[in-house]
């Protein structure tokens, strides 16, 4: 433990308490318990940090904490074991491993050395940076403004005309508060969100490369939406509806879908890595060429109504397709527990 009188950030203060107790016996189960009790009292004590940041992904920190050991230390990390590398650098910083996070960024720095002693202290930001974060998807963000901004028009559907936000203007109201309608009806192109008031109303928007990094994602409805290349990495989403939504290469990593609704939603080449799923609905969805990796799956319903289909494959390829999604989601094993059906536009 750090010195009775050195300051110790929130992040660094659980990162050695894990580090410590990592080790006894039943600690996983209570670690979550004890974290919720020490984010109460520093919330109560005002040492929690208010500021939402973006963050770097684990999967990208993985992948370049990857090259530099394959770099400096090839005959231990072998470039052809690159993909168990990275999958187990990102155990590790999600807290799936049973190593540290700490004893990783002491081999990180051992193995790239002094004269590299630059980018090990980048990377131990980044996980600072992360870590951070995730501490925030416990609490709601609780600002509001009744500012409103200029914006321009995106409006080549004329029935619905959008207006453009960037991620200057994202950054200026996440800092003071969004107001009324911010983010339906809204055209984003390539933003970062971090953080989203619960109860958020994203109906009918469009989101082009857009990144949701560590953001908690509570009852907000994406219903109507339109997601293209998007990325939801290390979220918290629950009860949220994506109600006709159409998803195309748009992947979640590392997140928790819990009471997550995709009726009649449309998903193309989606992938699903890494992530919790529980009650999530595919109630009458399209799934074209969707993968589910590494996923924990518990009380998926409506899968057995979904078309299950992949462009460009042979009869066999699709058949191959469903049985893996099946057997990922695991819906024939389960209580079937629905969430009620909605129509569009509708809380």
């Amino acid at each position: 433990m750090r010195g009775r009188n050195k300051k110790c950030s929130p992040t660094d203060f659980l990162a050695e308490v894990d580090a410590i107790c990592g080790g006894w016996p039943d600690y996983a189960e209570e670690r979550p318990l004890l974290h919720q009790k020490v984010h109460d009292y520093l919330r109560q004590k005002e040492l929690m940090p208010e500021t939402y940041i973006k963050t770097v992904s684990t999967h990208r920190i993985s992948m370049r904490i990857a090259d530099y050991l394959e770099m400096c230390a090839p005959e231990k990390y072998a470039p052809m074991n690159r993909t168990d590398t990275i999958t187990a650098i990102n155990d590790t910083l999600q807290g799936r491993s049973e190593r540290t996070i700490e004893s990783l960024l002491d081999e990180v720095k051992r193995t790239l050395g002094e004269d590299k002693a630059n980018i090990s202290a980048e990377i131990t930001a980044d996980v600072k940076d992360f870590l951070r974060q995730q501490l925030m998807l416990n609490y709601p963000y609780a600002k509001s403004s009744s500012k409103q901004y200029k914006y321009r028009i995106f409006d080549q559907h004329a029935e619905r005309p959008l207006k453009i936000v960037t991620q200057q203007i994202y950054d200026w109201a996440a800092k003071s508060g969004f107001p009324p309608d911010f983010f339906r009806e809204t055209y984003f192109d390539n933003v970062t969100f971090y953080c989203l008031p619960d109860h958020a109303d994203l109906n009918f928007s469009h989101f082009d490369a857009c990144t949701f990094a560590v953001c908690r994602i509570r009852e907000a409805t994406f219903d109507g939406t339109s997601l293209y290349g998007c990325e939801f990495h290390s979220c918290a989403v629950n009860y949220a509806t994506f109600f006709q939504s159409t998803l195309a290469h748009t992947h979640f990593w590392d997140s928790r879908l819990e009471n997550v609704s995709f009726q009649k939603a449309r998903l193309k080449s989606c992938n699903t890595t890494d992530c919790t799923m529980l009650n999530v609905s595919f109630l009458n969805a399209t799934l074209d060429g969707c993968r589910y990796d590494r996923v924990q799956s518990f009380l998926t319903s409506g899968l057995h109504t979904a078309t299950i289909t992949q462009g460009g494959a042979t009869e066999k390829e699709v058949e191959q397709n469903r049985k893996a999604i099946f057997a990922a989601l695991r819906p024939e094993s389960q209580g079937q527990r629905p969430l009620p059906q909605k129509t569009r536009g509708q809380r």
